[in-house]
């Protein structure tokens, strides 16, 4: 029942009760003789007794009080309420036992006379505490008056109420995140076209320079800068979540085991000197599905934040578990039953207060110095891999206990598949094959005609998705580089679409600095090979052409 049907239940109620008392003293007034008098009493009794038989059925608490307070009727539903019962109204019950303290004042004022209802805190027997809408009004029968009361619980309408706030307010940070996302995505994908020439030139300049050179170290650190801010970049489109991410059986303890013996963990210590690590991991712990690169990045984060959150001495412990989830978990409204591979990354900081606890995961909220020591990216980047790996995050925090980050991934049964292979750009030569590079902006073009002619193919451009269907009307090539994103036009995946209708075979490899995983995933349904992400190296370039060339 809504708010608004118990008011017009009420209002007809008290209605039908001050008529009731009002004709009765009428009748009773008029009345001449002791037989009508008589009558008139039988039928106000039967009056009566119809509408507390008619209270009795309603979901509402209603209940009469004389003008002291004193408790002379009140229906099953009010005593459900409440708690009290028959015996405790015959040996007096008084409102005030019924009304919180500090909503007595208000009531008293309510009683005179008024309709309008408010909301009390209502007691129940057992002391415990709900908040009710109630609505009183006075009517006098034979000079004295009486109080008609009606009692709404609002228990359920707040938690609907409460639920529907979260709900929006979940949505309202969604939206946020969506947003910021965009405009990650966005810029990482201008990013990208700009950083191929800073990464992929100089690694052909190398390829072709002696190495006693004196531009050899300025042209290498040219390189490692590029690739410096490719891994940036690559930060904003795992924000952006707009990234195919390839999936295969990984081991998070190997994961963890990895991670404690690289640089990155090495510099934690070092600028952490008075932070103890305490690693304890499950020997039994189940696989996930997922990519080793971005988990690894998860694990960092959050390793490097637990570490900079401790104030003067303490610990961080890295733990993992297999268990069961079959409830929700925080910031979630439901969660998939099932078998998950828990990591928990905790310290024993100063917690996270209440209001930064709900924008902690919004990219570029940060409580350090931006530029010096974080970029509002990490825990963004945190909860963005978490979603594309169908995982949830849970955080605990206290002022008292530091805070605690446990992440739930679905597990795998598969076994971890490892590759040992080294590059050689001698084992990944082309024979003069033809590929066709299909890109709207020129320099990328050209970047990748001068890889892909270092790696002996033959290569032809078109700068459209529409110029690439005439070209292979006309002439057949051994292999397509297909950018994702061309403006304007048709995008990658129309313009495969069209080309396997004239060759049903076409080999293909997608290339993009940002692109729709649901594209890229049509396009590779449609027979596509891999998906190489901007800028491009020989070595990737290369693998991938080979694998696709010997399909």
């Amino acid at each position: 029942m809504s708010r608004y049907q118990f008011e017009r239940i009420a209002q007809v109620l008290f209605t039908l009760a001050n008529q009731l008392s009002t004709t009765a003293h009428q009748n009773i007034q008029q009345a001449r003789s002791i037989v009508e008098r008589e009558k008139i009493e039988k039928s106000l009794r039967a009056s009566r007794e119809r509408y507390k038989a008619l209270t009795e059925v309603l979901p509402i608490g209603i209940f009469e009080i004389d003008i002291k307070g004193n408790i002379l009727f009140a229906n099953q539903a009010m005593f459900e309420m409440t708690g009290y019962n028959q015996n405790d109204l015959k040996l007096g019950l008084n409102i005030d036992k019924v009304i919180s303290p500090e909503d007595q004042g208000k009531a008293l004022y309510m009683m005179q006379d008024f309709f309008d209802g408010n909301e009390y805190k209502i007691l129940r027997k057992d002391g415990s505490i709900f908040v009710g809408f109630v609505s009183f009004r006075s009517f006098v029968v034979e000079s004295i008056q009486y109080l008609t009361g009606y009692i709404f619980d609002l228990s359920s309408i707040k938690e609907k109420e409460k639920a529907l706030l979260e709900s929006e307010e979940k949505l309202a940070r969604s939206k946020k995140m969506e947003s910021l996302g965009l405009l990650a995505g966005g810029v990482a994908h201008d990013l990208n076209n700009i950083l191929s020439g800073v990464v992929s030139y100089p690694e052909l300049i190398l390829l072709d320079m002696d190495k006693d050179d004196k531009l050899r170290k300025p042209i290498e650190r040219i390189m490692e800068s590029g690739n410096r801010a490719t891994a940036i970049v690559q930060e904003l489109l795992t924000v952006a979540r707009g990234v195919a991410i390839t999936k295969e059986p990984v081991s998070i303890n190997s994961l963890v085991e990895d991670f404690l013996n690289s640089p990155e963990f090495k510099q934690i210590k070092q600028f952490n000197p008075s932070v103890k690590f305490r690693i304890d991991l499950d020997s039994e712990l189940f696989n996930v599905k997922g990519s080793s690169v971005h988990l690894r990045k998860v694990l960092m984060n959050l390793v490097y934040n637990a570490a900079e959150a401790i104030v003067g001495g303490g610990h961080v412990v890295i733990s993992t578990k297999n268990c069961y989830l079959d409830r929700p978990v925080s910031r979630y409204n439901d969660v998939r039953q099932g078998e998950y591979a828990l990591i928990t990354v905790k310290d024993n900081g100063p917690g996270i207060a209440d209001e930064d606890l709900e924008r902690i995961f919004e990219p570029f909220y940060t409580k350090k110095i931006m530029g010096r020591s974080g970029t509002g990216l990490g825990l963004a980047i945190v909860w963005s891999i978490v979603q594309d790996h169908d995982g949830y995050i849970d955080v605990e925090t206290s002022m008292n206990d530091g805070t605690a980050f446990k992440l739930f991934f679905p597990i795998t049964r598969e076994e971890e598949v490892t590759d040992s292979r080294s590059f050689n750009i001698n084992d990944y030569m082309g024979n003069g094959e033809i590929i066709l590079v299909i890109d709207d902006v020129q320099s990328q073009r050209e970047i990748s005609s001068n890889m892909l002619e270092r790696l002996g193919y033959s290569v032809q451009t078109v700068s459209s998705g529409e110029e690439a269907v005439e070209y292979i009307k006309k002439q057949s090539v051994d292999l397509l580089l297909i950018d994702m994103i061309m403006e304007p036009g048709i995008n990658g995946y129309e313009t495969y679409k069209r080309i396997i209708l004239i060759h049903p075979n076409q080999k293909a490899i997608i290339v993009s600095g940002f692109s729709e995983t649901s594209d890229v995933k049509k396009t590779q349904d449609l027979g596509a090979g891999k998906y190489l992400k901007k800028p491009l190296t020989l070595e990737k370039l290369g693998v991938a052409i080979k694998e696709e060339l010997k399909k």
